[in-house]
């Protein structure tokens, strides 16, 4: 039997006979407006692995030019332009509005792990204009 549980972290837990073990997962969320600048929106206190990356845009921008959002590790003392993409490509925030857009987690296993004292930022490139949203990111113990 599979049952919910609130870790003693407070975040949610499944445990149960039937998975072996106890696992929990906590996901982050970034919202974005048109006046948003490069931002950390989850700072860590415990090892965490990437499991899944998604955004919603809900205004879609107007800027002509490319307007787009990179999501980073970002370790305590370091530039969130420095930190490490936890995917590749990047968030299309001129996507159709009210369209998920799942991002392709790194390759690199090690982007993935996040430490104890890492955050996790949006890295925005171009202009935002009217573009508003939310880029999720799922992850789990370690």
């Amino acid at each position: 039997m599979t049952a919910f549980i609130q870790n003693a972290e407070g975040d949610l837990g499944i445990e149960g006979s039937d998975l072996g073990q106890k696992v929990g997962f906590l996901s982050a969320t970034g919202e974005y407006t048109a006046s948003s600048v490069d931002k950390l929106f989850f700072n860590s206190g415990r090892k965490m692995r990437v499991r899944k990356i998604i955004g919603t845009v809900t205004v879609a921008g107007t800027d002509a030019g490319t307007v787009t959002a990179t999501v980073r590790k970002v370790p305590s003392g370091t530039a969130i332009t420095s930190g490490t993409a936890l995917h590749s490509g990047t968030f299309n925030l001129k996507g159709t509005a009210n369209t998920k857009q799942e991002l392709t987690l790194s390759t690199t296993s090690s982007d993935l792990d996040i430490a104890d004292g890492d955050a996790l930022a949006l890295d925005f490139a171009g202009t935002l204009t009217a573009a508003t949203g939310a880029i999720t990111v799922w992850m789990g113990p370690r």
